[in-house]
């Protein structure tokens, strides 16, 4: 057996190894406006989905904050995270992608369960044994609900029109 198709097989498990990154699965709970975290880290390069599921209890929307946390200087491994799509939990059907740098907004939600896909790519040294990583910050925020009751004011407003048809009504019988 040769050299190279002994080595064959070892150069394709590295290059297996080195074309996908680790992805994660994780159950945030139930959001607050206080904010719950979020992240993963990498020791191989390639691009990854991270799947964060969540649920929010009243109408509103979610919001948050993601960061690239990789700080060694010259041998660190650079995430670059390229969208983050919301689902619903249950369907799986397409909320809304965000694109954004560092921020990310997803409003006019109802209560319910939902999946955020982060989409990113993980680059750099291979050689050395480095880590990655980045995390975010994702909060719910509900949104006010007009109430049912009408203003006073409108009230008002509709017993005074109401009064003024009422009486051009009996002016035309009165004729």
């Amino acid at each position: 057996m040769s050299f190279s198709t002994r080595i064959a097989p070892v150069a394709i498990a590295l290059a297996a190894l080195v074309s996908q990154a680790y992805a994660k699965t994780q159950d945030l709970g139930l959001l607050t406006s206080t904010g719950t975290t979020f992240g993963n880290s990498f020791t191989s390069n390639g691009n990854f989905t991270d799947y964060y599921t969540f649920s929010i209890g009243n109408p509103g929307s979610v919001t948050g904050t993601t960061a690239d946390t990789s700080y060694v200087l010259f041998f660190a491994k650079d995430v670059t995270l390229s969208s983050l799509v919301l689902t619903t939990g249950s369907t799986s059907t397409f909320i809304g992608q965000d694109t954004t740098a560092n921020s990310f907004t997803f409003s006019g939600l109802t209560a319910g369960n939902y999946t955020l896909a982060v989409n990113g790519k993980v680059s750099g040294d291979i050689l050395l044994p480095t880590v990655g990583s980045y995390s975010g910050t994702i909060k719910a925020v509900s949104s006010s609900v007009a109430s049912a009751a009408p203003e006073p004011a409108d009230l008002a407003l509709t017993l005074v029109g109401l009064a003024g048809v009422g009486m051009l009504v009996r002016r035309r019988a009165a004729r």
